[in-house]
């Protein structure tokens, strides 16, 4: 998973569990602040990440979230399971996990083999 898409899915994934109106998430990995902004709710996703001028939206199915990443032009998967989700990522075809513990997320991106750090932004 690219690192721009691996920070909007913990952006997301943290909105959704946290309920949060915050618009920038810090990517430890990468040591940036990474601004985001737009609709998340259970039913809808819909935003754009101004950091890398992409946006990522989609829809609640049966099994969570199918979202499109504009950037890759490809699906990604989104499923939450009370402070923990999962997906997978179309365009490198891997898997990845994760968990949001207060304003912190960490992901399992098994396509690098990797555990990445991020922390939701308070909210100005």
């Amino acid at each position: 998973m690219r690192d721009e898409l691996r920070a909007r899915i913990a952006y997301v994934a943290a909105r959704l569990i946290v309920n949060t109106s915050a618009k920038e998430i810090q990517d430890h990995a990468r040591t940036v602040v990474v601004h985001i902004e737009g609709l998340v709710s259970r039913s809808t996703i819909d935003v754009f990440d101004f950091s890398s001028s992409c946006r990522l939206s989609g829809e609640q199915s049966e099994d969570g979230f199918s979202l499109f990443d504009y950037d890759a032009n490809q699906y990604v998967d989104l499923n939450l399971d009370g402070d923990d989700f999962e997906g997978f990522d179309y365009a490198t075809g891997t898997r990845y996990t994760g968990e949001v513990r207060d304003r912190k997320v960490r992901i399992f991106d098994y396509g690098e083999f990797t555990g990445f750090e991020y922390s939701l932004k308070d909210p100005n």
